[in-house]
């Protein structure tokens, strides 16, 4: 029975993939190049960092400055979007984004370093912001959950085949030099190249015309009314929510290599499987979501799932084994895989029709400002060998963010209950 249907499922899947038109079909190959380009710099960019000589509690500055530039990309680079089309915004994109990963391997000068980073998180803020619009604008209404799903799919195995790639190639390119330093450079100059080559498959995509609107409509739609003073209560709700899985997250995952080779012992190639592997309990995470959500209703998966994220966090800070570390570790991200889609569902339909794309910005901006806040923390926790205070500080902001749905839901659901009543 469960053959049947997980055929059914895949064949569904084929059959909506066979159904993608041309430019879904480049996006996706350009996503997935850019992807390769993550998983790499997830393994080696902080190693390489290091072998320069730079110290950890500067590698924090460093990475919060990516974030941070998200917070202020996301909305500018979303209504150039609107002027120049898409087609346009993922070349700039691509094409910086590529440039900046390469000048941040270039040069041992931390200015510089901090600098094509922060322009690299300004223009990959767009492209989650244009994605989503773009891949809804090419498929049918029926076709919109498959190709969702298809992106975030290929995405996370590019990922894992890129984390896999960057254990072992600064081994097969000792010829060019025994160098550590040198032999991460050239890993990730491969990496730099992957997103310049997402160029290529953009260039072939046939951009659709943007509908034409008033001078009026125009200002109305791209006016700042929505994001600022005129947030309703449920937006701020969730940006406060947000905030602090971006400290949850943004307290570990920018620095798990560090915490396997220098805490646990591990070595690189270990670690690059352990990220490739991390593919296979998301995947199943994010299948059972729907179904546990289903069973269990939405709201009770997704604070169910929240207040086991912090349970795993002290489990990593407290063990000293590689294999416990990286089972915990999978664990940690595959009660993500459930919690989050489920959290910006209920985000979307709890928000108001008006107030849907602001919400959907203040999730990115305050998510990013947590990321940015909390790599500063957990550098300098690093740099004074204290491997272990960012685990605890990263469970208790996911305890506060396991409260704070708990509370938030709640009181919508008691609001609600009582509308009813008084409309009986």
């Amino acid at each position: 029975m469960i053959m049947q249907r997980l055929r059914r499922a895949v064949l569904s899947y084929v059959q909506e993939i066979r159904g993608f038109n041309r430019n879904v079909r480049l996006l996706l190959i350009a996503s997935v190049l850019s992807s390769l380009t993550l998983g790499i710099f997830t393994v080696e960019f902080n190693l390489y960092i290091l072998s320069l000589g730079i110290k950890v509690d500067v590698l924090g500055g460093i990475l919060s400055a990516g974030p941070f530039a998200h917070v202020l990309g996301a909305i500018p680079i979303g209504f150039l979007s609107e002027v120049i089309g898409y087609k346009k915004t993922f070349l700039i994109v691509y094409l910086l984004a590529g440039l900046s990963q390469l000048v941040r391997v270039a040069t041992p000068n931390v200015g510089l370093i901090s600098a094509a980073a922060f322009i690299e998180g300004l223009v990959i803020s767009g492209n989650f912001v244009v994605l989503l619009p773009f891949l809804a604008a090419n498929v049918g209404d029926s076709g919109r959950t498959h190709v969702f799903s298809v992106n975030s799919l290929l995405s996370s195995l590019a990922m894992a085949l890129g984390s896999l790639f960057a254990g072992y190639v600064p081994n097969l390119i000792q010829f060019i030099s025994p160098d550590i330093t040198t032999q991460y450079r050239y890993t990730l100059y491969i990496a730099g190249a992957l997103t310049l080559l997402a160029v290529a498959p953009v260039l072939m995509i046939k951009d659709h015309t943007l509908p034409q609107t008033s001078e009026r409509e125009e200002k109305k739609r791209i006016s700042l009314y929505p994001y600022l003073w005129g947030i309703d209560r449920f937006t701020a709700q969730a940006a406060i929510v947000e905030l602090f899985i971006g400290l949850t997250v943004g307290l570990l995952n920018p620095f798990m290599n560090i915490y396997f080779l220098y805490h646990l012992g591990t070595s690189r190639e270990f670690f690059s499987g352990v990220e490739a592997l991390v593919f296979i309990p998301t995947i199943i995470a994010t299948a059972l979501g729907p179904t546990l959500a289903a069973r269990l209703g939405i709201a009770r998966t997704m604070t169910m799932a929240r207040y086991l994220i912090p349970v795993t966090t002290v489990v990593m800070a407290l063990t000293t084994i590689p294999l416990a570390g990286a089972s915990t570790y999978w664990l940690y991200k595959a009660l993500f895989a459930v919690a989050q889609p489920l959290w910006f569902a209920y985000a979307m339909d709890a928000a108001t029709p008006k107030a849907k794309v602001a919400v959907s910005a203040w999730l990115e901006i305050t998510f990013w400002i947590g990321i940015g806040l909390a790599a500063r923390l957990t550098g300098g926790s690093f740099a004074q060998s204290n491997y272990t205070l960012p685990f605890y500080l990263s469970a208790a902001a996911a305890l506060v963010t396991a409260v704070l749905i708990q509370v938030f839901v709640g009181s919508r659901s008691v609001l609600h209950r009582r509308r009813g009543e008084g409309v009986s």
